[in-house]
């Protein structure tokens, strides 16, 4: 259990499914193969990355508390 949530296998492959998926986006900004025009371009991109290492980290701390290890 972890934050009150009972923590099943299922919802750690989910959560690194999403992960993924995040990461295949943020690749793609990266590489302009997904653009956004105007001002707001890099914070969105900045701000999508940062969101991505705090649901990693949420990921990896549940997946740790999931395994026993915490």
């Amino acid at each position: 259990m972890l934050l009150g949530i009972a923590i099943k296998g299922w919802m750690l492959v989910a959560g690194g499914a999403a992960i993924f998926l995040l990461l295949v986006f943020q690749v793609l900004v990266g590489l302009r193969k997904i653009t956004f025009k105007g001002k707001l371009h890099m914070k969105v991109h900045k701000y999508g990355a940062y969101a991505m290492v705090a649901l990693a980290v949420f990921h990896a701390i549940a997946a740790l508390a999931f395994l026993g290890i915490i």
